[in-house]
């Protein structure tokens, strides 16, 4: 099992994880918990100063994706994934929710649910990801 150290440190070495100010609340096979710090830059422009619709689905789809690190071990490659936005996310950090859903031998679904500062969902998401059966040849080489 990997230990939340342990994941935010494989997390944290993509700057653009560090940039969303990422950092591994908990985890688990059955769930991953994820705290953002908002940024300035994440501002839509309108007056009302909501997040951008892409950062919220940016984190849906890593925390979903990230939930699959910590259950296979290794990241699994977006197929498709589906973004509902259910209300505003205006300024203050961001809590991520994912979990695997179904862990395939080539195809796994996993979900996850953006949570404002005051618990309230702001976004939800499901995608499907490529993951690979472990090689049945000696070495992983073919023939």
């Amino acid at each position: 099992m990997t230990t939340a150290a342990e994941l935010e440190e494989r997390l944290l070495a993509s700057p653009f994880h560090r940039w969303l100010g990422l950092r591994v609340v908990s985890v688990s096979p059955q769930e991953l918990r994820l705290a953002a710090t908002w940024r300035e830059e994440w501002d839509n422009g309108t007056p009302e100063r909501v997040t951008h619709g892409g950062i919220l689905a940016t984190l849906l789809d890593l925390a979903a994706d990230w939930a699959l690190v910590a259950s296979l071990g290794s990241p699994a490659p977006t197929i498709d994934f589906t973004t509902h936005f259910l209300r505003a996310a205006t300024p203050g950090d961001l809590e991520v929710v994912a979990r695997p859903v179904k862990l395939g031998r080539s195809l796994t679904v996993a979900e996850a649910e953006v949570l404002d500062g005051a618990g309230r969902q702001v976004a939800v998401g499901r995608g499907t990801y490529a993951t690979f059966a472990p090689s049945t040849t000696a070495g992983g080489g073919g023939s």
